[in-house]
């Protein structure tokens, strides 16, 4: 499908808010990973802001020699304003690149955090250039018709697909396939910044205008007329060349309305899915039973429903038997197509109610390729589930697409883990739904036995929930996973698999402490830092009945903030030859008569009033020692006896090990 249509030149404007959108995006890549890296208290922060840095230099500095060199030129139909507008983004760009050159070389371990919020305040600053105050192109919409009334739509900017000679002027998603999700009249679409679209009509609105209208794989491309020859280039390979994509560069020629695709390959998706966590809380208890669907191509699979929980831990792998690609493997490697996920809530009564979705990439290995490392088996990602443009939580998974050889003899395709068992619960309903197959070894964390330590001191300021105090409230903590129902209120600590409950407070206005401060929980978590599960706080209130009612909840994503590591024999070893170094300092201070004191002379009464300063206006403080200054003969005696203490002890160390050694020599 075609469209042309006569407008006027305005390219330069998009042109000038790709560049510096482009430059934009790049920086605040860079920062979200610097600050993961920061978040993980790993070395590698300074070094890898540092680089940012030297990027962003480079970056304005080849924006300020784009914009002005000569191809550019003055161009038709500019104004006043397009003009001054161009010398302040020359301006501004430029000084953020001498800006950004100078705090590189400033980047320490001290000043990290300065340095990385004066790098956020770049990147403000460029994302408030990238809209151009004029108008250039009108959006690109796209619509789906049925019946002869249009059903679904989605918005495109027309800079995005934008295309240009220069790959920085370019639009990010010009000559590209992307999978788009049209959704329906009503939703409220988000256009540039600052600027809202209502179209007519209300059935947009609320969780029906989540879920997946169409799901649209598409090639966009928007240029001049005298540009056309090149919107193939982004065509992905493995086609038929036929007569008019061989004249593609006339002028009237019009372009094919139909490609046919001669080489295609058959591949197997494994999707590994994990765990999620900080879901939105769906029912009234403030938690969900989610559960996720995958959908690949024309294909969805979804996972076990995990019953009352913000972090599920699914442990599954999905699998898609025969998935067909077309192009080249080349192609296919370099841009696979688009996993979604999904995430529901399921309820006893009704639909499933949406919860948020994700997208993914996954790891393609064709049949020349070998399943080892370091590409395979691949690692654990967090990928993030929205709900429109709200944050949903975080999925952790990884998705593998294999290709299946044509010669059924050959076995290329690594073997697949032994299915588990699931237990069934007396309320739960019995699905034969196959095997369930947990993800690999090779690619799930590796856990290790850790005990939560709570100490639940009390509640403050409680709220009132619908009209009604909070009298006996209690804490839940919960940290990824599933956990046994109780009906009475509470606070919840829920992690990998349990709930932590605290005592329940009986009249929260006389005394807002709880009963049994101190509470433990032993769970298995992962080693990996980047695995472990958040801790979720709940607070519920016990009412009459049985009935509970959730009074609020807290999400604490960084639980390694809070994890104790033994030291090791060898760092034990050097703590305790530290103390005893400066156990010999002390002894030396007092054998010669060197210890700082301190005396208060009191120059007024001897009354104490209760009410008064701790220190009053005519106190003297005076700072004396024991004797005058140690002369350099007594620092002399002080450093010989530490010397001697240290070789005693040295000595008596070899003297034991050399004991040891001849008794076990006798014993053999």
């Amino acid at each position: 499908m075609h469209v042309r249509s006569v407008w006027p030149d305005h390219r330069r404007r998009m042109y000038n808010s790709n560049i510096i959108a482009k430059i934009a995006d790049k920086l605040e890549e860079g920062l979200n990973e610097v600050h993961t890296l920061m978040e993980a208290e790993n070395s590698k922060m300074e070094i890898n802001l540092k680089h940012v840095l030297e990027e962003l230099s480079i970056s304005c500095t080849k924006y300020v020699t784009i914009s002005k060199s000569s191809t550019t030129g003055p161009g038709t139909g500019k104004t006043k304003l397009d003009k001054e507008y161009l010398k302040l983004c020359q301006r501004e760009i430029e000084h953020i690149g001498n800006m950004s050159k100078n705090l590189r070389a400033l980047v320490t371990k001290n000043s990290f955090k300065e340095r990385y919020k004066t790098a956020q305040s770049y990147l403000v600053k460029l994302k408030s250039l990238v809209d151009d105050p004029q108008h250039a192109l009108p959006d690109v919409f796209l619509w789906i018709i049925s019946g002869g009334k249009r059903q679904a739509y989605h918005r495109i900017l027309a800079r995005d697909i934008i295309y240009s000679i220069v790959d920085e002027e370019s639009g990010k998603d010009c000559g590209k396939v992307q999978t788009m999700f049209l959704k329906l009249p009503g939703k409220r679409g988000v256009g540039p910044s600052g600027w809202t679209i209502q179209l007519p009509g209300k059935r947009g609105v609320g969780p029906s205008g989540w879920t997946i209208q169409v799901k649209l794989d598409i090639l966009l491309w928007l240029g001049i007329l005298k540009h056309k020859k090149n919107f193939i280039n982004g065509i992905p390979k493995g086609f038929e060349t036929t007569h008019e994509l061989r004249n593609a560069e006339r002028p009237r020629a019009l372009p094919p309305s139909v490609i046919h695709y001669v080489e295609k390959h058959m591949f197997q998706l494994r999707a590994h899915v994990y765990q999620a966590r900080s879901l939105i809380g769906s029912d009234a208890s403030g938690l969900s039973d989610p559960f996720g669907r995958v959908i690949a191509g024309e294909f969805s699979k979804t996972t076990q429903v995990i019953d009352e929980t913000l972090s599920p831990t699914w442990d599954e792998l999905l699998i898609f038997e025969e998935i067909l690609i077309y192009g080249t493997s080349e192609e296919i490697q370099h841009d696979p197509p688009t996993i979604i996920i999904e995430i529901f809530d399921q309820d006893k009564v009704g639909k499933s109610e949406f919860i948020g979705r994700g997208m993914a990439k996954p790891h393609v290995k064709l049949v020349e390729e070998s399943y080892s490392k370091p590409k395979f088996p691949p690692s654990l990602e967090w990928f993030d589930i929205s709900r429109g443009t709200d944050r949903a939580g975080e999925l952790l998974a990884t998705f593998e697409l294999l290709e299946i050889p044509s010669d059924s003899d050959s076995i290329s395709l690594p073997p697949l883990p032994v299915a588990k068992d699931i237990p069934v619960y007396k309320d739960q309903e019995v699905k034969d739904t196959g095997p369930i197959l947990p993800v690999p070894r090779g690619i799930r964390p590796t856990l290790a036995r850790y005990r939560i330590e709570v100490l639940f001191w009390g509640l403050r300021d409680l709220k009132r929930v619908h009209l009604l105090k909070v009298d006996k409230p209690r804490v839940d903590i919960e940290c990824a996973g599933v956990s046994d129902r109780i009906d009475k209120p509470r606070v919840d600590i829920e992690c990998a698999g349990h709930i932590l409950y605290s005592s329940i407070i009986q009249n929260a206005k006389r005394n807002p402490n709880f009963n049994t401060p101190v509470k433990f929980l032993d769970v298995d978590l992962p080693e990996q830092e980047l695995y472990r599960p958040p801790l979720t706080i709940r607070a519920v209130d016990c009412r009459s009945f049985g009935r509970y009612t959730l009074v609020g909840t807290h999400t604490i994503n960084s639980i390694h903030k809070y994890m104790y590591t033994p030291l090791t024999k060898k760092e034990r070893e050097a703590e305790e030859r530290r103390k005893s170094l400066h156990q010999l300092k002390a002894l030396d201070y007092i054998e010669n008569n060197y210890l700082p004191n301190t005396y208060v002379v009191n120059g007024g009464d001897n009354n104490i009033v209760e009410n008064s300063p701790l220190l009053p206006k005519d106190i003297t403080i005076a700072v004396g020692y024991g004797t005058q200054d140690p002369t350099k003969k007594m620092k002399t005696e002080i450093n010989k006896k530490r010397k001697q203490s240290i070789d005693e002890d040295i000595d008596d160390e070899e003297a034991s090990k050399d004991w040891w050694t001849k008794y076990f020599a006798s014993y053999r």
